[in-house]
């Protein structure tokens, strides 16, 4: 929708992942039957109880908090989301949640590294104990 209001020629307005309805930031990252599991699991992985915002406004203005416990896996999963949104769109990929979980928790767990000078937990085992990780 975006960028159609901006006269961005767009082939197919429907979302690149589900093809269910015209895309719009609010499907997108949060009504897509494609991208919903990947926000359950990566909750999952900070044992977090609290819900998702369902409009986009909310959910980027609560990463003001992201050095709190488990946000930066919302950031880099919102990120990951928008990057492989672009992929299909602009490349002819194909959607892939694997793929787009893969590159959450990797760009997660550069963040770490990079923020955190005494982090010193390789990704191998950072990344196959996700929830140890949001401890």
């Amino acid at each position: 929708m975006n960028l159609r209001r901006r006269n961005v020629e767009i082939n197919d307005p429907t979302c690149p992942f589900c093809k269910y309805t015209d895309e719009n930031a609010t499907h997108l990252f949060f009504c897509c039957s494609k991208v919903m599991p990947l926000w359950w699991e990566s909750i999952s992985w900070t044992k977090s109880s609290r819900p998702l915002p369902q409009r986009q406004r909310l959910h980027f203005l609560q990463h003001v908090l992201w050095n709190q416990k488990g946000y930066s896996s919302q950031i880099s999963l919102t990120w990951s989301i928008w990057q492989h949104q672009n992929n299909i769109v602009f490349e002819g990929d194909n959607f892939n949640g694997s793929k787009i979980l893969d590159d959450a928790v990797f760009l997660c767990w550069t963040w770490q590294k990079n923020l955190n000078k005494d982090f010193d937990i390789s990704f191998q085992h950072w990344s196959s104990n996700m929830k140890e990780a949001f401890r």
